[in-house]
């Protein structure tokens, strides 16, 4: 059972990256449901990356003190994925209900729910 919770902001480790994935340590936000974290040993994460490409799949994350970034992240919707439990390294923080909405909008759009 994962102690992450939707809408945080973890520091993961998601090792050597193959092709265009995502790798080794960065943040990234919870979206999984908190019913599901209680129960599972996985969460499902978006990866974040500091660089903007201006992609209508990118939510654009700013740091405050609340989400723990340290510069403008971009939580990448394209990537959705399932990490264990035990690439969770730390907790960095949480983003606030209006980063929310947009990554919840955005991941409806990407997956076409």
């Amino acid at each position: 059972m994962t102690e992450a919770r939707r809408g945080e902001v973890w520091l993961i480790d998601l090792g050597e990256p193959l092709g265009h994935e995502q790798g080794w340590q960065r943040p990234a936000l919870v979206v999984s449901s908190d019913g599901w974290n209680r129960h599972a040993t996985t969460c499902t994460v978006l990866p974040m990356a500091r660089t903007r490409r201006g992609l209508p799949t990118r939510v654009e994350v700013e740091p405050t003190p609340a989400n723990g970034l340290d510069e403008t992240s971009y939580a990448r919707c394209e990537d959705v994925r399932a990490v264990s439990e035990e690439r969770l390294v730390r907790r960095l923080g949480a983003v606030d209900a209006v980063v929310q909405l947009a990554v919840a909008r955005t991941l409806r759009t990407f997956l076409e729910l």
